[in-house]
C-alpha cells in the first residue's frame, strides 16, 4: 500500500492547525435545521478531526457523527484529541468509495481536502449517501498571500522547493461544479474573513503539517526549512514575536432535493 502523504505530519497538524470560524458552522447548521433531513453527519477527509469535533459542538448532541479518513496516522491522532464523551467514530475510508449506505446521511462535508479528491467520482459518492434534503459542505480555511509579504514569501519558497506546487491549488469553481449538481435544489457559497496572530514557533509548525512542505524537506533537510520559516516570520512579523496570517474561509452548500423532477 502507498504511503498516506500526510503520513508523519499529524501531531504537528493537530498542534498548530487553526479551527473554523464559528460563524459560518452556525450558518450551516441554520441550513440544515430549515432542511430537516436525517440526524446523521459523516465528516470526509476529517483529518485529526478538527472540524468533525466542531460539527459535534455546533449541531449537538442529537446528531450522529462519525469521521471518514484514509490515513492512519491522522485517525489516530483524531482518536486521541477527541473526548469519549463526543461521541465520534472514526473510520478508514475515502472520498471516492465512501463506507456509507445509500441514503443514510443527512450532512456530507470536507475540510481543507476537496482538491485530493477525484471530484467527479465523489459527487457521484454524494448523491448516493446523502438522504432527501441532506447538505453536502466543503469549508476551506484559505490563507490570503495576496497583499502579505510573509506569505507570498512562503509561497515563493515551497513553489522553488516543491517540484509541482503551485499556490494556485485551490483554483477550482466549486460553485460553478455544485451549481451542475442534478441531484441538488439550491447551492450556495459563503464567506468569511479574519485574521490569526501566532507565535513564529506556531507559525513553523503550521507551515510544517502541509503535506505539500514534504518535499521540500525531503529535498533540503528539515533544519533548512525550519530555519527559512522562521527567517520569514523574524522579516515579515510584527515586533513581538508573532506573525499575523490573513484568512478568507470559505463554505459551499449543496442541498439534495427532497424528490427527482
Amino acid at each position: 500500500m502507498a504511503e498516506n502523504p500526510f503520513d508523519g505530519l499529524a501531531t504537528r497538524y493537530q498542534a498548530n492547525r487553526p479551527e473554523y470560524p464559528e460563524t459560518l458552522l452556525t450558518q450551516l447548521a441554520a441550513r440544515l435545521a430549515q432542511r430537516n433531513s436525517l440526524r446523521k453527519a459523516a465528516d470526509v477527509g476529517a483529518g485529526t478531526g478538527i472540524l468533525t469535533r466542531a460539527l459535534r459542538a455546533t449541531l449537538g448532541p442529537d446528531w450522529v457523527i462519525e469521521g471518514i479518513e484514509p490515513g492512519a496516522d491522522m485517525r489516530r491522532q483524531a482518536a486521541e484529541s477527541t473526548p469519549p464523551e463526543a461521541a465520534i467514530v472514526y473510520r478508514e475510508g475515502g472520498a471516492e468509495s465512501l463506507p456509507c449506505g445509500d441514503g443514510t446521511l443527512g450532512l456530507l462535508t470536507v475540510a481543507q481536502a476537496i482538491q485530493f479528491f477525484d471530484r467527479p467520482v465523489f459527487y457521484a459518492e454524494s448523491d448516493r449517501v446523502l438522504a432527501a434534503g441532506g447538505v453536502l459542505a466543503v469549508i476551506q480555511n484559505n490563507r490570503v498571500w495576496e497583499g502579505s509579504p510573509l506569505l507570498d514569501a512562503h509561497e515563493t519558497f515551497v513553489e522553488e522547493n516543491a517540484p509541482g506546487y503551485s499556490r494556485h491549488y485551490r483554483d477550482i469553481d466549486l460553485l460553478g461544479e455544485f451549481q451542475g449538481f442534478d441531484w441538488a435544489d439550491s447551492t450556495e457559497r459563503l464567506t468569511h474573513d479574519w485574521s490569526l496572530d501566532v507565535s513564529a514557533e506556531r507559525f513553523t509548525g503550521m507551515m510544517l503539517s502541509r503535506r505539500t512542505m514534504k518535499p521540500a524537506v525531503a529535498a533540503r533537510g528539515e533544519a533548512f526549512v525550519e530555519n527559512a520559516l522562521r527567517a520569514m516570520a523574524a522579516r515579515y512579523g510584527n515586533g513581538d514575536g508573532s506573525v499575523t496570517i490573513p484568512y478568507q474561509t470559505e463554505l459551499y452548500l449543496a442541498a439534495k432535493r427532497v424528490s427527482r423532477p
